[in-house]
């Protein structure tokens, strides 16, 4: 094997493994990116969701706090806008959960919100609605439905916690792959180096040495190579070009 093909072979598994190391890294991080935007994004909207609903519900109970001080129309109308407004939240954060416990929280809170539905909507059409009963039977159900919404809105705090966590340990994990190709492509290179001192280099600089020692001594020219490529050649060459100098009355002087 010639020393260009040596070269060139030594060359291009180097540029192969920083090209394996550059292309492992990046596809690493960008699956990372894509898969921790998606359930940061997710996680987001059902907070946001979750907040949407405990609005609506404060709004409610405004609502029916007017009602009670007389402004019974624009109670009404408040009312049901806020109740649209939870229940399209609630079905917004139905379509996007991700958890099996927040499925079951999501059922709970729907369970809990007809519930206090059914409360509600009698009361717009009687004529007698007081304070007490609004603490009495339309409170309790008011509370135990913003207690699930906050369940919900804190299990996604928690998965965005963790998503976050996620994306620490992962982006560790995604360098991995790349810093051990980096590791052995270094590795290489120092190989690499050394077998061009040892058969390229040191070579050279004996097959210099002896016909240095040739031409000023009048040593013999006899220099060990261990490889069959162009510096063996280059050393018949110039056992050949010696050999009738040795012969010769002048070569013997």
């Amino acid at each position: 094997m010639g020393i260009r093909t040596k070269i060139m072979i030594g060359f291009v598994i180097l540029a192969s493994m920083l090209f394996i190391s550059g292309a492992i890294s990046i596809y690493e991080i960008t699956k990372l990116g894509k898969t921790v935007k998606g359930l940061i994004f997710d996680n987001y909207k059902s907070i946001d969701y979750s907040k949407n609903m405990l609005d609506a519900l404060d709004d409610q109970e405004t609502a029916l706090l007017f009602f009670i001080n007389g402004d019974t129309v624009a109670a009404k109308s408040e009312y049901f806008k806020a109740h649209h407004f939870f229940e399209s939240n609630l079905d917004s954060a139905t379509n996007n959960f991700q958890l099996v416990e927040e499925q079951m929280l999501i059922d709970s809170v729907r369970l809990y919100y007809g519930k206090l539905k059914q409360q509600i909507v009698p009361v717009f059409s009687s004529t007698n609605f007081s304070l007490n009963a609004y603490l009495d039977e339309i409170n309790p159900h008011i509370l135990v439905t913003n207690k699930h919404v906050k369940k919900l809105m804190i299990i996604n705090q928690d998965a965005l916690f963790q998503s976050a966590t996620y994306l620490e340990t992962s982006a560790q994990r995604a360098s991995i792959p790349g810093l051990i190709v980096i590791i052995t492509s270094l590795i290489f290179t120092f190989v690499f180096t050394y077998l061009v001192q040892h058969y390229f280099v040191l070579p050279i600089i004996r097959l210099t040495k002896g016909i240095n020692d040739y031409v000023k001594y009048r040593k013999p020219f006899d220099v060990p190579l261990e490889t069959k490529d162009e510096l063996f050649s280059l050393k018949e060459s110039i056992v050949n070009l010696i050999s009738p100098l040795r012969s010769s009355p002048k070569g013997n002087e």
